[in-house]
């Protein structure tokens, strides 16, 4: 399957902290191919994915959210 995403505006999933920090662990770069993607889960996109609901989702515990609001900076 092929997603297209438009480098103008990043869906909103992509914007949550939780996809940036699995696009960082992959990219090594600036240029995004589809490797780039291969850690980030395909989602139900007619949810709108909050950071929180990810978190719960994936069962994070409160250290590693730190951790990813440590290193990845909140998208305005």
């Amino acid at each position: 399957m092929k997603i297209l995403i438009s480098h103008s505006q990043p869906p909103k999933y992509l914007r949550t902290r939780f996809a940036r920090f699995l696009l960082d662990l992959a990219k090594i770069n600036q240029h995004e191919t589809g490797k780039t993607y291969q850690f980030i889960p395909v989602q139900d996109f007619s949810i709108a994915w909050t950071d929180e609901a990810l978190y719960a989702k994936y069962r994070l515990t409160e250290e590693e959210i730190a951790f990813i609001e440590s290193m990845i900076k909140p998208m305005e």
